[in-house]
């Protein structure tokens, strides 16, 4: 893990798995779609549908899900996920 400022840290799936996993304490932004959003839906083909409540974002507790590739360009990235990460950062 890998302290950001105060109170804010980025880390690998490992870590998250090793160190935070079941914490109440921590709140998580999982920003990817493997295996978090997947798992959070329980889809098992390449993607769950698009009009799917949760297509881009699920929150589970004190964990936001994304569903976060890594594309070619950040024009890809839907602006409604970064909003929704930053919001999330904040309130916690």
């Amino acid at each position: 893990m890998i302290k950001i400022i105060e109170n804010l840290y980025t880390g690998t799936a490992k870590n998250y798995e090793k160190y935070v996993k079941g914490k109440d304490n921590w709140s998580v932004v999982h920003a990817c779609k493997e295996p978090y959003h997947r798992r959070a839906l329980g889809y098992s083909g390449r993607s769950v549908s698009p009009s799917h409540p949760e297509y881009l974002i699920a929150v589970r507790g004190n964990r936001l899900i994304l569903n976060l590739i890594d594309p070619p360009s950040p024009k890809y990235i839907p602006k409604e996920i970064i909003d929704k990460a930053l919001r999330f950062i904040e309130k916690n």
